[in-house]
């Protein structure tokens, strides 16, 4: 049998220990077989995590907000085509859609982002969020699906999204928060977050806040419900390196967008 080789980046490590073993007078023996590897793996996760904190002081994530998707010409709607042609933008681009739980990885250093990322959002749940899927699934773009439990949607089409993307919390009636005491404000998110993962068996830990409505009270209940981020409305591209986590920016696509205005909220100031 040939013998195994070292690998050149384990070189430097397996003589260092030699020599501390050496220096102490003790008779050298090699390292149990898979300490090499242990140590590259953790030499390995230390420069993932070191390289994730720099990129995340300069990268700027866009999180876009979508709603309807359908030719009813509302303020907050868009176009069938309308976001066909966003999508194709994005492509062409170079932009790559992620998932909120990579965002939040990388936000806290576990994780890299790839050169141009972009969050696509869909929030409320309502019957077009099925119309959305088949489009960014059409250029290879995943989204993520903010979901009450008074959608319109079927368990079984929310599973749908949830294979589509992700599928998050969004309150139990799409309520303005603020509005109630703390009890209330826990039922809303709690309740929706369980109810969620009752249908997709994935764990709800991201809330997007219905009308970015959220106060102090409204921000321990979520925390009190297991979710570790949270998004609002307003605000341009968001800086991993600098989140209010319970208030996350993110930027409504409107119908009066064209893609000239898009590109502009896109890539920012």
């Amino acid at each position: 049998m040939e013998p195994s080789h070292t690998t050149s980046a384990a070189r430097p490590l397996l003589c260092a220990l030699m020599l501390v073993v050496v220096c102490a007078g003790a008779p050298f023996a090699f390292p149990r077989p898979g300490t090499v590897a242990v140590a590259q793996s953790a030499v390995a996760q230390s420069a993932v995590a070191q390289s994730a904190v720099a990129q995340s002081a300069v990268v700027r994530v866009p999180i876009l907000v979508y709603h309807a998707v359908d030719d009813s010409g509302i303020t907050w709607s868009v176009s069938p085509a309308q976001l066909d042609a966003q999508c194709r933008w994005l492509v062409d681009q170079g932009y790559t859609a992620i998932s909120v739980r990579r965002f939040w990885r990388a936000a806290r250093g576990l994780a890299e982002l790839p050169p141009k990322p972009i969050i696509l959002t869909n929030d409320d749940g309502g019957p077009s969020a099925l119309t959305f899927a088949r489009i960014l699934d059409r250029h290879g773009l995943s989204g993520v699906y903010f979901v009450n439990t008074v959608s319109p949607l079927t368990p079984r089409q929310i599973r749908a999204l949830a294979r589509w993307g992700e599928v998050e919390a969004h309150t139990v009636s799409h309520v303005a928060l603020s509005g109630l005491d703390f009890p209330h404000q826990v039922e809303e998110i709690a309740r929706n977050a369980v109810y969620l993962e009752g249908i997709t068996g994935q764990p709800v830990r991201f809330l997007a806040w219905p009308y970015g409505d959220a106060n102090e009270s409204a921000t321990q209940a979520a925390v009190e419900s297991g979710i570790v981020a949270a998004f609002g409305l307003g605000g341009g591209p968001a800086n991993p390196a600098a989140l209010d986590p319970y208030y996350v920016s993110r930027i409504t696509i409107y119908r009066a967008d064209d893609l000239t205005t898009f590109a502009a909220k896109v890539m920012g100031p």
